[in-house]
C-alpha cells in the first residue's frame, strides 16, 4: 500500500498538505539528516475565543476567517492565539480587549502581506528546509543524546494543541518571513568615522544649571492688586464677583473656635491605638488619666506632662498644643467640652472619647467671623485675574530674555533672572544626548538640539526651554567630552548600527507593501471585527 494516502475530496493534481507534512516528518526522523540541534517556533496557547454574529453575506468571508490577504487566510483561531498573547501582556484588562483584537489583526495582516508577496515571487522554503529548520531548534533536543527527540517534539505539539500540519505551516511561514526580510534588506555600512563621532557625542556629559521662569513675586502682587482694583471699579464686573462670592462663601466664614492643650491616654479598645496603648486596658487608661489630672490640679505644668505622657504623637511633640479646634477637626465629645471651658474654668474633666481618655486645657477662644462681600471683593478679583496677569508678565519676561539669549547677552539675562528672583539649581545628574531630560524638570524635545552649543561654563541655551509646561533657562556648569571608542567597542557599534538599519529598512518596505495591497483592495477584513 502506498505510504501516502489521498485526502478525501482532494482534486486531482492539487497539493496534498497532509502528505507533505508526513514527508516532512519522515525527513525529521531520517538517520541521514546531518542536523542534530533542534528547536521550536514560540508556542501560542489556544483558549476559547468566541466571536458571534459574523455574517458571510456582509463580510464576504467565511465565518471562521478573520481576514484575507490575496490567497493568504487569517483564521479566527490564528487571530485568537495572538489576541490571547496580547491580553496576557496587558494584564487581561477588560478595556484592552477590543484594542488587542485590532492590534493582533493588523499584525497578522502585515505578516500575510509578506507571505503573499513571497508566494507571488516564489520565495519560500522547501519541505526539506522546513524540516531542517525544526531539527535545528534547541527546544527538541534530548539532554542526554543531544539529538532531536521525536517524543519531546510530539509532547510539545500536544501541550500546544497543535497538529504536525499546523506546526509545519508555522515553521514555513516563519522561515518565509525571515527570507523576505533578508531579501528586502540591502546592507548599508556606516563609515567608522561617523560611528566614532556619534559615539563621542552620545557619551559627552553635560552638567547643567536651570532656573524656572516666573515673574518677580513682589511685582506680580503689585500688578495684580492694581488690576484687581480696576476690575472692581468697573460696574460690569459686579455680578461676576458676587457670583464668585456666593460660590465660595464658606471660605469666608470662620466658625467659633477654642485653642487648647490636649493629653490623650489611649487603650486597646480605642480607635487608632498605637504602641503601648494596644496592650492597655480601658480601666488602666482611666487610672493613668485620673492620676495625671490630680497632678495638674496640684500645680504641675499641663504642658510638661503633655510632652511626656501623651498617646497623641503630634500633641506630645508640641507639649499638648493642638491649635484651634471646633466641631470640624476634633471628636464631638472633645469639641463640646472645649467650648464649655474658659479662663476661670480652664481644665476639663476626664473625657471618654472614641480615641481614648482626654484632658483639655483652655488657652483662648475666638468668635465666629464672617467676611462680607465688600471685605473680600478685591481678593475675589485677584483670584479671577491671577493666572491672566501671571501669564502676561511671564510672556513679557520670556520675550525679553529670548531676545537677549539670541544675541548671547548672558550677563543681561543673569541680571533679569536676579531681578525677578529666579533660583538657579544644579541638575542632580549629568546628562548625555541619550537622556534628553533634566531630572528635576522632565523631558524637553528642545534640549538635545542646543546641548552641543554649550561649550563654556555659563553658556546658555539659545532660548527658554519648555519642559512639559515648566519653562526654564538652562546654562552650562561643566562639560566632559566623550571617549573615542576602541576597536572592540567600534565593532559592537557597527554591528548594532547594522541591526537597527536593517530593522528600520525592512519595516519601511513592509509598510510600503501594505499600502500597495490596501490600495489594490487585496486585503479583506471580517466586518464584524471592525465594529
Amino acid at each position: 500500500m502506498s505510504r501516502h494516502r489521498v485526502v478525501a475530496n482532494q482534486t486531482p493534481g492539487q497539493p496534498n498538505e497532509e502528505a507533505d507534512m508526513r514527508l516532512s516528518t519522515k525527513t525529521l526522523l531520517s538517520p541521514n539528516a546531518k542536523s542534530l540541534a533542534v528547536g521550536v517556533v514560540i508556542a501560542l496557547g489556544v483558549l476559547a475565543f468566541a466571536i458571534t454574529g459574523i455574517s458571510p453575506n456582509r463580510s464576504g468571508l467565511d465565518t471562521n476567517v478573520a481576514a484575507k490577504v490575496g490567497s493568504q487566510t487569517i483564521s479566527m483561531i490564528e487571530l485568537q492565539r495572538v489576541v490571547e498573547n496580547l491580553n496576557r501582556q496587558s494584564g487581561n484588562e477588560p478595556g484592552r480587549r477590543e484594542a488587542n483584537i485590532q492590534s493582533a489583526l493588523n499584525q497578522l495582516i502585515q505578516e500575510k502581506v509578506m507571505l503573499e508577496e513571497a508566494h507571488r515571487i516564489g520565495w519560500h522554503p522547501s519541505d526539506q528546509e522546513v524540516a531542517q529548520w525544526i531539527r535545528r531548534r534547541p527546544e527538541f533536543q534530548n539532554d542526554k543524546t543531544k539529538q532531536f527527540d521525536i517524543a519531546i517534539y510530539r509532547k510539545f505539539l500536544k501541550s500546544g494543541y497543535m497538529s504536525e500540519l499546523d506546526f509545519h505551516k508555522q515553521g514555513r511561514e516563519s522561515m518565509t518571513l525571515e527570507k523576505m526580510s533578508a531579501l528586502l534588506y540591502l546592507p548599508e555600512v556606516t563609515p567608522k568615522s561617523i560611528l566614532t563621532d556619534k559615539s563621542v557625542r552620545d557619551s559627552t556629559e553635560f552638567n547643567l544649571e536651570f532656573a524656572t521662569i516666573q515673574p518677580n513675586q513682589s511685582k506680580l502682587k503689585t500688578k495684580l492688586t492694581e488690576e484687581a482694583k480696576k476690575y472692581v471699579a468697573d460696574a460690569a464686573n459686579e455680578k461676576n464677583l458676587k457670583d464668585a462670592y456666593e460660590a465660595s462663601k464658606t471660605e469666608f466664614i470662620r466658625p467659633a473656635q477654642v485653642r487648647a492643650l490636649s493629653i490623650l491616654i489611649a487603650h486597646k479598645d480605642a480607635q487608632r491605638a498605637e504602641g503601648d496603648a494596644k496592650n492597655r486596658s480601658k480601666d488602666d487608661a482611666k487610672k493613668i488619666v485620673d492620676e495625671v489630672r490630680q497632678k495638674i490640679l496640684k500645680g504641675e505644668s499641663f504642658a510638661n506632662i503633655a510632652g511626656s505622657t501623651n498617646d497623641d504623637a503630634t500633641a506630645k511633640q508640641s507639649k499638648g498644643d493642638i491649635g484651634w479646634i471646633d466641631s470640624t477637626n476634633i471628636d464631638s465629645v472633645s469639641s463640646t467640652a472645649a467650648f464649655a471651658l474658659n479662663k476661670d474654668n480652664s481644665l476639663s474633666e476626664v473625657l471618654d472619647t472614641p480615641f481614648g481618655f482626654r484632658l483639655l486645657r483652655w488657652q483662648e477662644s475666638r468668635e465666629r467671623l464672617e467676611r462680607k462681600f465688600e471685605d473680600v471683593k478685591i481678593e475675589l478679583a485677584e483670584r479671577s485675574l491671577s493666572e491672566k496677569i501671571k501669564s502676561e508678565m511671564s510672556t513679557t519676561i520670556e520675550t525679553e530674555i529670548n531676545k537677549l539669549l539670541g544675541e548671547k547677552k548672558f550677563a543681561e539675562v543673569n541680571t533679569i533672572a536676579e531681578t525677578n528672583g529666579f533660583e538657579w539649581k544644579t541638575g542632580k545628574k549629568a546628562i548625555t544626548p541619550r537622556t534628553r531630560f533634566i531630572e528635576d524638570l522632565g523631558p524637553s524635545d528642545a534640549l538635545l538640539p542646543v546641548l552641543f552649543s554649550l561649550k563654556n561654563k555659563g553658556d546658555m541655551a539659545a532660548q527658554i526651554l519648555d519642559f512639559g509646561g515648566r519653562k526654564a533657562l538652562v546654562r552650562l556648569a561643566s562639560r566632559k567630552e566623550g571617549l573615542t571608542p576602541d576597536g572592540e567597542r567600534l565593532r559592537r557599534l557597527q554591528s548594532a548600527d547594522q541591526r537597527l538599519s536593517a530593522q528600520s529598512y525592512v519595516s519601511t518596505m513592509q509598510r510600503k507593501l501594505f499600502d500597495v495591497y490596501t490600495n489594490n483592495k487585496e486585503i479583506k477584513r471580517n466586518v464584524e471585527l471592525l465594529r
